[in-house]
């Protein structure tokens, strides 16, 4: 419950849990939205996620070469990751590129064991795509995600063979911040 506590008092010090009626890029409303954006912003709440990323990433998956963002939330947190880590880094574009190397992975050649990285998980439907994409180029161990909203991206993961962690649910989140 530390991790929790840790990022509950950072997504308070940079108001990223806002109140209101939203739509997430699942499609799906909300009355909240985790705006996780605003922690890159200050660099102090940048380091400490990534320090409280970085400690569940070599606790729950114990091998792997590569980081991979997903497009666009998951890129910046799985490069910060990367670099902390001292692993390589690939991202999952949305779609692929009409340029160029035509490419819809980017980086560090992804091969070996990776794990994926996003912001915060809704459905999994990004998640799951991020997954496809890399069958074929590397195996993918797990998902590390800052905040699971529970909203089914765990269970669509399972269906798969893909074992998601979180620094924090949302419910532990509103917990710690309440405490």
């Amino acid at each position: 419950m530390d991790e929790c506590r840790e990022l509950a008092r950072i997504v308070e010090s940079r108001q990223a849990l806002l109140f209101g009626e939203f739509t997430l890029s699942s499609g799906l409303k909300s009355n909240y939205y985790l705006d996780m954006r605003r922690l890159l912003g200050d660099y102090k709440s940048y380091r400490e996620t990534l320090e409280l990323l970085a400690y569940k990433a070599e606790s729950a998956f114990k091998e792997f070469d590569i980081i991979v963002g997903v497009a666009t939330g998951g890129i910046p947190w799985a490069a910060g990751l990367a670099l902390v880590m001292g692993k390589s880094l690939a991202y999952v574009r949305l779609e692929k590129k009409g340029h160029g190397t035509l490419g819809v992975v980017e980086g560090a050649p992804p091969y070996g064991k990776c794990i994926i990285v996003d912001d915060v998980a809704t459905t999994g439907a990004s998640i799951e795509s991020a997954v496809e994409v890399l069958k074929g180029h590397c195996e993918v161990v797990g998902v590390l995600v800052i905040v699971d909203r529970l909203q089914g991206a765990g269970e669509r993961l399972k269906k798969i063979n893909i074992k998601m962690e979180s620094v924090a649910t949302v419910e532990e989140l509103f917990e710690c911040m309440k405490a």
